[in-house]
C-alpha cells in the first residue's frame, strides 16, 4: 500500500529559549560580580570620590574637589530635590517601586503575557530571561560605581548626616554613578517588554509603557530622594534598558543563548512522506 500524507507542524513553539547551562553560569557570574562588593564595601570601596563634582558644602566630614558639578544635573538637582515628597520619603519609596512593584509587575506579565507561540513553560522561561537581564545590569553597575567612585548630591550640597542612609562618611555616599534602582527597574520592565515583543503577545505594547513608567517613576524618586544626579539616573536606565534588549535577543530560538535541542522543534513548512511496499 502506498500511502502519501501530507506532514503539517500543528503547533507552533515558541520565539524564545533558554540555555539552563549557559544562564546559570551568567547569572552566577554576574550575582558574585554583585554581591561580593556588596558584602565588603568598607574594605574594597574607594576611600575618596574620584568623580566629586566640586567641594563639600557641609561642616560634617566629606571628601572635596576643586571640579564643578556640570549645569544640567545642577539644574535637575534643584528642580527635583524634595518636589512633591520628602526627600526621605522618596528613598523609600523608590526601593517599594524599584524593588517591589516593578518585580511583581514583571512575574504577572511574564505568566500572562506569553503570545500565541507559548508552551508549557513559556512564564518560567520568560521569567529566567528576564531576571538575567536585571542581574547582569545590576553586576554592570556595580562595577562601575566603584570605579567612577562618584559622590551623592546629599554630600556635595552638605545636607548630609552622620548616620543613616545620609552618613556621608559611609561608603556607599561615594556610589553616585550609575543608579542601581533605575538600572534594576528599567532592567526588569524593558527585558519582559522585549520578550513578549518577540512572543508576539499582543500585551507588548502595554508592557512597553509599563516599562516606562517603572523606569521614570523610580530615577525621578531617586532624584527627589538627593540620592542620584540626572546623569546617574540616565545611565542607569541607558544600562539597564541595553541588558533588558540584548538578552531576550540573545534567547531568540536558535540564538547563542537558546537550547541547542530547541532547533529540532522549530515549525518547518510542509513535507510530503511516502511509504509503501514493493
Amino acid at each position: 500500500m502506498i500511502a502519501i500524507a501530507l506532514a503539517l507542524a500543528l503547533t507552533a513553539t515558541d520565539k524564545v529559549d533558554v540555555r539552563p547551562a549557559a544562564d546559570l553560569a551568567i547569572g552566577g557570574a554576574a550575582l558574585v560580580v554583585w554581591a561580593v562588593p556588596e558584602l565588603f564595601k568598607g574594605d574594597l570601596a574607594p576611600s575618596h570620590c574620584r568623580l566629586c563634582d566640586g567641594a563639600d558644602n557641609t561642616g560634617l566630614p566629606g571628601t572635596g574637589s576643586p571640579a564643578s558639578l556640570n549645569a544640567v544635573d545642577a539644574w535637575f538637582h534643584d528642580a527635583t530635590s524634595g518636589w512633591l515628597v520628602s526627600r526621605r520619603t522618596a528613598d523609600v519609596a523608590s526601593s517599594v517601586v524599584a524593588f517591589g512593584m516593578v518585580p511583581l509587575g514583571v512575574v504577572a506579565g511574564a505568566f500572562t503575557a506569553t503570545g500565541p507561540y507559548a508552551t508549557d513553560g513559556a512564564g518560567g522561561r520568560a521569567m529566567a530571561i528576564v531576571e538575567e537581564s536585571a542581574v547582569v545590569s545590576s553586576a554592570l553597575v556595580q562595577a562601575l560605581k566603584y570605579a567612577l567612585a562618584r559622590k551623592r548630591p546629599f554630600v556635595r550640597y552638605g545636607t548630609g548626616e552622620t548616620s543613616g542612609s545620609y552618613d556621608v562618611g559611609d561608603a556607599d555616599s561615594r556610589a553616585s554613578l550609575p543608579s542601581g534602582h533605575t538600572a534594576f527597574a528599567t532592567a526588569l520592565g524593558v527585558g519582559l517588554a522585549t520578550t513578549a515583543t518577540l512572543q508576539e503577545s499582543r500585551a507588548a505594547p502595554w508592557l512597553w509603557a509599563g516599562a516606562a513608567v517603572g523606569s521614570v517613576t523610580t530615577g525621578a524618586l531617586r532624584m527627589m530622594a538627593e540620592k542620584h544626579y540626572f546623569t546617574d539616573v540616565a545611565a542607569g536606565a541607558a544600562i539597564g534598558a541595553a541588558c533588558g534588549v540584548v538578552f531576550p535577543l540573545l534567547h531568540r530560538r536558535g540564538g547563542p543563548l537558546s537550547s541547542p535541542a530547541s532547533l529540532s522543534n522549530a515549525p518547518q513548512g510542509p513535507r510530503f512522506a511516502l511509504s509503501g511496499r514493493f
